[in-house]
């Protein structure tokens, strides 16, 4: 998740060689005078990245309607992982599903369920939203949720894919009547292996603790 700061923006940029030219008085000649620095390298971190071998997750929250104003520092919608309480935090999740590179939809994902949110007791499930694919869920805090950051877990399990198979004609060598021919028989081969229901569960580890989900006390 991301932490949205609605303040400017900096940039940065190097320049690899820089040439200064001057004039002296020295025998009334121009002097250059030419200054290489080193270009800069940058290092990136690599972008934050979840899943395991049979799907690609991404989870984040945004700011729901109906939250009080001045308990959160974006409107409606927006990305947030700031909330103040009684502010809306709704949970998006999308992602793929790695044996077919299709993306996670209700026709191939089982259940979507968000775990450890303070005060609720029966982890809630995420709904699909085909019009702009999301999993969505909203939370609904008070001033009773507790402050800090939220250990919140987000559990995808998706749906088993049968095996896939298909008939080919082979041929083969038999004696009929005494004389060998080659006849053609159909045959059931193997196109993709059965893939059983697998999960993969979303944490926060490994996100700096300034872009987890925090709760703060309303201003």
């Amino acid at each position: 998740m991301r932490r949205i700061i609605g303040s400017a923006l900096a940039g940065a940029f190097c320049l690899g060689s820089v040439v200064l030219v001057g004039t002296g008085s020295a025998g009334a000649q121009d002097t250059t005078t030419t200054t290489t620095t080193a270009p800069t390298t940058t290092t990136t971190a690599a972008p934050y990245v979840s899943g395991n071998k049979f799907m690609a997750v991404n989870v984040d929250t945004v700011v729901g309607s109906g939250s009080p104003t001045g308990s959160v520092t974006s409107g409606g919608c927006g990305l947030e992982n700031v909330f103040g309480q009684g502010a809306t935090v709704v949970f998006r999740m999308w992602g793929i599903a790695n044996a077919t590179g299709q993306p996670l939809v209700a026709s191939n994902v089982k259940s979507v369920v968000i775990q450890d949110l303070p005060g609720v007791t029966t982890p809630p499930a995420m709904a699909y939203a085909p019009r702009d694919g999301y999993w969505t869920y909203g939370w609904k805090t008070s001033s009773a949720t507790p402050i800090g950051v939220v250990p919140f877990k987000v559990v995808v399990t998706l749906n088993p894919i049968g095996a896939v198979y298909k008939t080919v004609r082979v041929a083969y060598k038999a004696k009929v009547n005494g004389v060998t021919k080659t006849l053609r028989k159909s045959v059931k081969v193997l196109v993709s292996a059965k893939v059983p229901a697998a999960s993969f569960t979303f944490t926060q580890t490994g996100q700096a603790a300034t872009s987890q989900l925090t709760i703060q006390q309303s201003v």
